[in-house]
C-alpha cells in the first residue's frame, strides 16, 4: 500500500481523515458523534481533532444546533461543525485535498475485485468534489456478485468520510448501456470523472 500524502504531509492520520470527512461533505454538518461514526475513529480523537481544525478557522461550529430526538420526544441539543466556506483558503485548500486523494483509489480497486473481476471501474461525484452527479463510484465486471460489493463500499467509507453511491452493471449491460447512451452513463462522462479501469477499451 503506498503512503497516504496527505497524512504524511499533516503529520496526522486522524487529522487527515477529519478533513477528508468535511471536504468531501462540505455542505453537511456533524456533531461530534456523526464525525466519529462516519471516520471509523473514536470520540476522543474526532474532538480533539475537530478542535485543532477548528481552531485554524477551517471548519466552523454552528450557532444553530442538531436536535438529537430522546424517548420522550423532547429532543437534546448539540452543537455541530461544518467546513467553513469563508475561510480565504477554503477553495484551495478543497482542491489540495482532492487531488492528493487518489492514493486511496488503490483501495477502491481492491475493494471493487474482491466482487467479481471487474472490466471498468470510474470514479465520479464526491470523488470530483461535484455530489451533484448521479452516482460516485460505476463497476462493471465479470461474475459480479452484489452482495459482496455492497460490503466492500460500504467498509471503504470510513476512509472517505462519506456515504458512496455505487452503481453496478455486469460487462454486457454497461457496454449496451453505453451504446444507447444511457443518462446514468451519460451524466457521469460528460463530466469530470476518472476511469480507474476500462478492459472494455470503450471509455
Amino acid at each position: 500500500m503506498k503512503v497516504d500524502f496527505l497524512s504524511t504531509f499533516l503529520g496526522n492520520a486522524q487529522r487527515a481523515r477529519i478533513l477528508r470527512l468535511f471536504v468531501f461533505n462540505q455542505a453537511e454538518h456533524f456533531t461530534l458523534g456523526q464525525a466519529a461514526k462516519r471516520s471509523g475513529l473514536s470520540l476522543l480523537v474526532v474532538t480533539k481533532e475537530i478542535k485543532s481544525l477548528e481552531g485554524l478557522d477551517i471548519i466552523k461550529k454552528r450557532k444553530l444546533v442538531h436536535v438529537v430526538r430522546k424517548t420522550n420526544g423532547n429532543g437534546q441539543k448539540a452543537s455541530t461543525w461544518i467546513l467553513n466556506p469563508g475561510h480565504k483558503h477554503v477553495a484551495a485548500i478543497a482542491k489540495f485535498v482532492y487531488e492528493v486523494s487518489p492514493i486511496h483509489y488503490d483501495s477502491v480497486m481492491t475493494a471493487v475485485k474482491r466482487s467479481g473481476r471487474p472490466t471498468a471501474v470510474i470514479l465520479s461525484g464526491c470523488f470530483m468534489g461535484d455530489p451533484s452527479r448521479p452516482a460516485d463510484l460505476i463497476v462493471a465486471a465479470d461474475g459480479l456478485n452484489e452482495q459482496r460489493l455492497e460490503q466492500a463500499v460500504r467498509g471503504l467509507e470510513p476512509a472517505f468520510g462519506r456515504e458512496i453511491r455505487y452503481a453496478a452493471f455486469t460487462t454486457p449491460e454497461f457496454r449496451y448501456r453505453l451504446t444507447i447512451q444511457d443518462r446514468l452513463i451519460r451524466d457521469t462522462l460528460d463530466y469530470p470523472h476518472l476511469v480507474l479501469l476500462d478492459r472494455t477499451r470503450l471509455l
